[in-house]
C-alpha cells in the first residue's frame, strides 16, 4: 500500500485523494494556488502574552528593530495566549491567569500584528465574559482573529487580512485548549467557543516493559472507571482512563503517540480548503503542549531543555501528520506554539512548517489584573538557562506562488532584567544568544532534512 506522501507525488490533475479516514485536496487544484504578489513577505512568531501596552519600548533601539521587522512584513501574525479585559469594569464569573489590559490591544496593532490566532489553554481564563471583551478590544483596534466564535462554524472558519500583496487567510485550532465550540445535535442548538482538535493520547511501553503494564492491569481490573472495564486486548490496554499500547518490538524506550479526533480534523481541513478558496494565501495555526518523548528521553545533543517536561522540543507525531493535511489541503504555511520553547523547521511541499514558534512576549511575571498584592517571578522551572526567554521571527518570502526564502531572526526576551516590569519584552538577540538559537534551530531541524546556513545573526532556508 502507498503511503501518502507516495501517493501525492502520482496526483498531477487529481483534485482530491483520501486521507486517513477523511479528504485531503490537494494543491494541484487551481482553486488552491497561491496568488500573492512576487515578493510577498509572511513574519509568524510565537506566543503572545502581554500584560500592558509596550508602546513606550519603542525608545529602545533593540525593541525598535524587532518591530520594524513585524511592520516590514507584508503580513504579521502570532499566538494570543491570554485575555484581555479592563479590570476596572470586569464583571464575569471567573477570575484566571493570563490577563492584559485594554492597552495590550493597542499595542499588538502598532508593533505591527495583522492576525492572531486565539485557540489555546488560556482562552477561559476570565470566562465566556473575557473571551467576549477580548473579541471587542481587537475589533477596537482593527486586529483580525481567528479560531473563536459564536458558533461552531463560526470557531472553525477561516478569518481574514486583506494586505497589498493579496488576500491571507488562517484557520486557528487548539489540541489543549478550554471552552470549546461544539455543533448542533438534534434540538441542541450547539455552542460557541474554540475551535479545537481533540487527541488521545497512547502511552506506548517497550516490550520488554509490557508485563509490568499487564500486572497492574491483572490487579485492578476495573480500574479504569465506575463501571466500563475498558480496553483490554494484547496490545492495548486502559487503566484509570490512560491508554496503554505495546510499541514495535524494536522499541527500546517508552514515548507518547496521539491520534487525531476524525470529526475535528475533517472540518478542520474544510475550512482549510474553504478558507484558501477565500484568499491568496492561507495559514495555520495549533496550540498545543503535547509532545513524543517522555521528560528526559529526548536524545537531541546540544539541546539541555529537553530534560525538562515543559520544555521538552520533541513534536508529537499528530502534529507532524496534521501540519502534512493542512498543506495538502492547500495552506501555505502552518505555525506552532504551545511547549513554550522552539522545535524544528520542516519544509514539506514547498511550505514551511513551524513546529514550534517559543514565546514572542512573556510578561508572565505581571501578566493577570492589578491589585492582586502580589506578583511573581517566572523561574522558568528550573530551565538550565533562559529557553523560554529565547525565540525567533520567521520571515518567509514567496515569488511566483512558490516559497524562496526563509530568515530566521533571533530574538531574547529579557530574562535577565533585573526588575519584573522589564522582563518578556522582546529584542534583537545579541551575537552570543543569537547563535545559540540558530544553532539549536539546526539541531533541532536537522531531522526533517532542513538545512539552516547561519549568516551573521540570521538564520536562511533556500528551499
Amino acid at each position: 500500500m502507498l503511503n501518502r506522501r507516495t501517493l501525492l507525488s502520482t496526483l498531477t490533475t487529481v483534485a482530491l485523494a483520501v486521507w486517513a479516514t477523511g479528504v485531503v485536496f490537494v494543491q494541484q487544484d487551481p482553486e488552491l494556488a497561491t496568488t500573492v504578489d512576487d515578493g510577498f513577505t509572511i513574519a509568524t512568531v510565537g506566543d503572545l502574552i502581554y500584560a500592558h501596552d509596550l508602546s513606550h519600548m519603542m525608545t529602545d533601539p533593540s525593541f525598535a528593530a524587532v518591530v520594524k521587522l513585524l511592520r516590514d512584513a507584508d503580513v504579521a501574525t502570532g499566538n494570543l495566549e491570554g485575555i484581555i479585559v479592563d479590570g476596572r469594569n470586569f464583571t464575569g464569573a471567573r477570575m484566571g491567569g493570563h490577563g492584559a489590559e485594554p492597552g495590550a490591544a493597542d499595542s499588538i496593532r502598532d508593533m505591527g500584528f495583522d492576525l492572531v490566532a486565539r485557540p489555546n489553554n488560556h482562552g477561559n481564563d476570565f470566562g465566556p465574559e473575557g473571551v467576549t471583551e477580548t473579541s471587542a478590544h481587537l475589533d477596537r483596534v482593527g486586529i483580525q482573529y481567528a479560531g473563536v466564535g459564536n458558533t461552531y462554524a463560526a470557531a472553525r472558519a477561516a478569518r481574514f487580512y486583506t494586505a497589498g500583496a493579496g488576500r491571507v487567510g488562517m484557520v486557528a485550532t487548539t489540541a489543549t485548549g478550554t471552552l470549546p465550540a461544539r455543533p448542533a445535535r438534534g434540538e441542541w442548538p450547539g455552542v460557541g467557543g474554540y475551535s479545537t482538535l481533540d487527541v488521545t493520547r497512547f502511552f506506548m511501553m517497550p516490550p520488554a516493559s509490557w508485563p509490568a503494564v499487564r500486572t497492574i492491569r491483572d490487579n485492578f481490573p476495573n480500574g479504569t472507571g465506575f463501571y466500563a472495564r475498558g480496553a483490554n486486548t494484547d496490545d492495548h490496554i486502559q487503566i484509570l482512563g490512560e491508554h496503554f499500547r505495546k510499541a514495535s518490538p524494536g522499541a527500546t524506550e517508552p514515548y507518547y503517540a496521539f491520534e487525531m479526533n476524525q470529526r475535528d480534523l475533517r472540518d478542520l481541513l474544510a475550512a482549510v480548503r474553504e478558507g484558501k478558496m477565500r484568499s491568496d494565501f492561507l495559514t495555520v495555526a495549533i496550540h498545543s503542549h503535547h509532545f513524543r518523548d517522555t521528560r528526559g528521553g529526548y536524545r537531541g545533543p546540544g539541546i539541555p531543555e529537553a530534560e525538562h517536561l515543559d520544555t521538552n522540543p520533541s513534536v508529537a507525531n499528530y502534529l507532524e501528520d496534521f501540519a502534512h493535511a493542512a498543506i495538502d489541503a492547500g495552506a501555505d504555511a502552518f505555525q506552532g506554539t504551545g511547549v513554550h520553547v522552539v522545535r524544528g523547521i520542516e519544509i514539506y511541499e514547498n511550505r514551511p512548517i513551524f513546529y514550534g514558534l517559543g514565546e514572542f512576549v512573556r510578561q508572565r511575571d505581571v501578566d493577570g489584573l492589578a491589585g492582586l498584592g502580589e506578583l511573581r517571578r517566572d523561574a522558568c522551572n528550573g530551565c538550565p538557562f533562559p529557553a523560554k526567554y529565547e525565540s525567533f521571527i520567521a520571515i518567509s518570502t514567496f515569488s511566483s506562488g512558490r516559497l524562496t526564502e526563509v530568515r530566521l531572526h533571533p530574538v531574547e526576551l529579557r530574562y535577565a532584567a533585573e526588575r519584573m516590569a522589564h522582563r518578556g519584552i522582546p529584542r534583537t538577540a545579541p551575537p552570543e544568544t543569537a547563535r545559540r538559537i540558530l544553532t539549536r534551530l539546526q539541531t533541532l531541524s536537522a531531522p526533517y532534512g532542513t538545512v539552516i546556513e547561519i549568516d551573521g545573526n540570521v538564520g536562511v532556508i533556500t528551499p
